[in-house]
This record gives structure tokens, sequence and C-alpha cells, in this order.
């Protein structure tokens, strides 16, 4: 018979065979980390452009002359007006004079609206004696821009809007109070965070993170779990972000919220199905003003908190803002 003898070759294999084992294994994960990323890329590459580039709404409400007339004919005489922002972009808006030494709030439209979404808000600010200027954000109505960057350069415009009613209008700029729906609302916040000057923010359906924006949408859209969509929509928020040029990381209101000294007021609905309510309580929390109030309306989906609270809600905005400008 004859005898074999076990050596670390027979038991373990040659080392030819090892090597092949471990190149085996190395593909397979390299396939397998290429097919993740291509899927992950799959998804993100087109949510990126809904994100960046979403399909504008109002444009026909905007080139009407029907609003227009029906505000002269109401009495409101808006003024078409345009300037030019940090970046050079022109902008366009709608501006109402009330008196120079009055206040002014101006009011600051969400994801693909114009300033025809908030002329409410608008024309009850210029009953209560406020002056008002409402402008189409930039990639939006009839301002200029390519992209939507959620307040990277939003914020910045808004500055230019203030620069613009001190150095064209006349008015004071420490007099100035913001109404923002929205992303206009998460713009306002970031903007009150920067500029000590700005006196008030009523903040309506803001977000306070675009993460967890995206993430609660896409489990919406796909009903898949968190762990799954999660990594699905950082990815977007990084496509997109190297698109437009920005780290959207910086534009979370949950992070600069702490940064905010004048007094805020925070809306939102229970039945908000792209922000939840959450949102704001979050940023309720992380305010640093000692002057803040959040108001909850049961039943409101987003940006309709005005709609469900009715006389109620605009008289809660004029009072807020009296308040704090002492108007008459």
């Amino acid at each position: 018979m004859k005898a074999y003898t076990s050596t670390p070759e027979s038991r373990n294999g040659s080392p030819e065979r090892k090597s092949a084992s471990w190149v085996r294994r190395t593909v397979q994960i390299t396939l397998t980390g290429l097919g993740t990323v291509t899927g992950l890329a799959t998804f993100a590459i087109p949510l990126s452009n809904i994100l960046i580039r979403p399909r504008l709404k109002r444009l026909h409400q905007l080139r009407s002359p029907l609003l227009a007339r029906f505000l002269q004919k109401k009495g409101y005489d808006f003024k078409p007006v345009s300037f030019r922002s940090y970046d050079g972009k022109k902008l366009h808006g709608w501006f109402l004079l009330k008196g120079h030494d009055n206040p002014t709030i101006i009011v600051l439209h969400g994801v693909k609206g114009n300033r025809t979404s908030v002329i409410r808000y608008a024309i009850t600010l210029c009953n209560a004696n406020f002056n008002v200027l409402v402008f189409d954000s930039r990639g939006h109505g009839e301002s200029e821009g390519y992209y939507v960057t959620y307040g990277h350069h939003e914020k910045r415009d808004v500055e230019s809007a203030i620069a613009f009613l001190e150095d064209e209008c006349g008015l004071d700029p420490s007099r100035i109070g913001l109404v923002g729906l929205s992303m206009g609302a998460a713009v306002a916040l970031q903007v009150a965070a920067m500029n000590k000057q700005v006196r008030a923010v009523w903040a309506d359906s803001p977000f306070a993170s675009l993460l967890r924006v995206s993430t609660h949408l896409g489990r919406q859209w796909t009903r898949l779990p968190e762990a799954l969509v999660r990594p699905i929509a950082r990815t977007t928020l990084r496509i997109a972000g190297l698109r437009a040029k920005l780290d959207f990381e910086t534009v979370n209101p949950a992070n600069i919220a702490r940064d905010i000294t004048c007094p805020v007021a925070l809306v939102h609905g229970t039945a908000d199905e792209l922000i939840s309510h959450d949102h704001s309580e979050l940023i309720y929390d992380l305010l640093g003003s000692a002057e803040k109030e959040i108001w909850i309306l049961e039943g409101a989906s987003h940006s309709k908190c005005i709609r469900f609270g009715g006389e109620n809600y605009l008289q809660r905005m004029v009072g807020f803002f009296n308040k704090v400008f002492q108007n008459k």
C-alpha cells in the first residue's frame, strides 16, 4: 500500500491556487462595488436633475397681464424692478413702496414657483402698511440662473436685494423682515444667520436637512427601507453638488439655526407630504433666538398653511411683524 504524507501544500493548496483564489475574490468584490456604484448612479443622476433643474410652474400666471391688471384695479401699484446679484445674475421682481420710513418685507417663494406663488402674502403685508419686495428666485420665473441651489447662491441673492433696497430705493437696511415659503423659508433662515440686520423671519414649511427630505421622498416613491434609500439620496446630493459646484451640506438650516438671533416664527402643516413638520420642530429646538414661536397646523399639506389658517394665518403673520417693528 502506498503511503500518503500530508504537507502544507496538500492541506492548503499550492501557492498558485491560493493566488488564483485571491484574484477571484478581488474581482468579485470589485465587480460588486462597481455594480453598486453603477446602480446608485443610475438612480442618482436623473434625480439630481430633478433637484437642481426642476420643471417650473406658474409661468403662465407670470406672463399673463391679468394679474398685473387685477392688482392695479385693487389699488396695488406693484412696480416691476430688477437688480443684479453678486455674480451678475439679473433678478426680476415687483416692489411696492408704502413709505420710506416704513419697514420692508422681502417675500421668497419655493421651488418651481415664482413671485405670483406668494402674491397673497405680499398683498396682506401691503395692506398692513409694509413696503414689499417679491422677486423670482434665480432659475425661476423671469430671473436669470441655471441651477437651483437651495440657499448656496439664493441667500446671497437676498443680500443683493437688501443692497438694492438701500442703494436704489433709499430704504433703511436695518428695518428688513423676511417671509419665506418652503425653499424660500430655508433661504430666509440662512440669510438671518449671516446678516444680523435682518430683524425678523416668518418661515413657512422650511426644510432642516436636504438629505432628510431626499431620503423621505425616496422611501415614498420606492417603498424601500431607509437603509437602501439613504445611499441613493446621499449620492444624488453629491452628484447635484458636483454639477452645480457646491456642497449641499452648507444649506441645511439645522446647521446654522444657533446663529439666528432675530425673532423667528415657524409654521408647518401636519399633513405635509414633502417636508415633514418635524423639520420645523428641529429648527425651533436649535434656534439661537430668544424670541421664537412655532405653529403646527393640523391637516395642512405642503405650502398650504395659509389656505388652512385663512384669516387667522394672515393676522398672525402681520401681528408678528407689527410686534417686531412696532409698525402702525
